[in-house]
């Protein structure tokens, strides 16, 4: 990340180039220091590829609808560059031992959600969050008669620990290629 400020090219927020908002309903979730990312050389804010460490595998999230939600913050400091604050949260809708054993446990991940914002060259529909720093629970609640009694958690850039983009695009050449390269992390090969 270039410490210095400035605009490096046109900024085109029209009809033509409009998004759509949401996710869909899979987001891949992995244990941070179990894959290694490698960053395209003229992009330093796209991934291009995770190489698991070992025999260690990626996980997926399900959702339905909107129950999960991902973003970022701007981390602004008089003394420093500018950083940002990595956010996703989800619902936990299991209930067994060992289900409630792994969302207790679930701390310095990177999450990577597919937007339903497709654009056609299919950099930015795969978005990772938690790369640099990972994400760790910031709130995790769950009440019996609210939302009918689901879990719902945060995850988010530990205090002090914020990213130096505010997302890390996950493009491998197109859309097609990504997917298969991120559904290939769920398996050991």
């Amino acid at each position: 990340m270039a410490c210095d400020s400035g605009i490096e090219k046109n900024i085109i927020s029209n009809c033509t180039n409009q998004p759509i908002g949401g996710l869909e309903a899979t987001a891949y979730i992995m244990n941070r220091l179990e894959f290694d990312p490698t960053f395209d050389v003229t992009n330093p804010s796209k991934i291009t590829a995770f190489t698991p460490v070992g025999s260690a595998v990626a996980f997926t999230i399900k959702g339905v609808k909107k129950n999960m939600n991902a973003g970022h913050d701007l981390v602004s400091a008089d003394d420093m560059a500018d950083r940002f604050s990595h956010y996703f949260n989800f619902k936990g809708f299991e209930v067994d031992a060992a289900s409630i054993e792994n969302l207790d446990a679930v701390n310095d991940v990177v999450v990577v959600v597919e937007y339903k914002n497709k654009p056609s060259d299919g950099d930015g529909i795969f978005v990772a969050y938690g790369v640099g720093s990972g994400l760790y629970k910031t709130a995790d609640t769950k009440r019996a008669n609210d939302a009918n009694g689901t879990r719902n958690i945060e995850l988010a850039s530990m205090d002090q620990q914020p990213e130096n983009y505010s997302q890390y695009n996950v493009l491998d050449t197109d859309y097609a290629t990504t997917k298969a390269m991120l559904e290939a992390l769920l398996t050991n090969p």
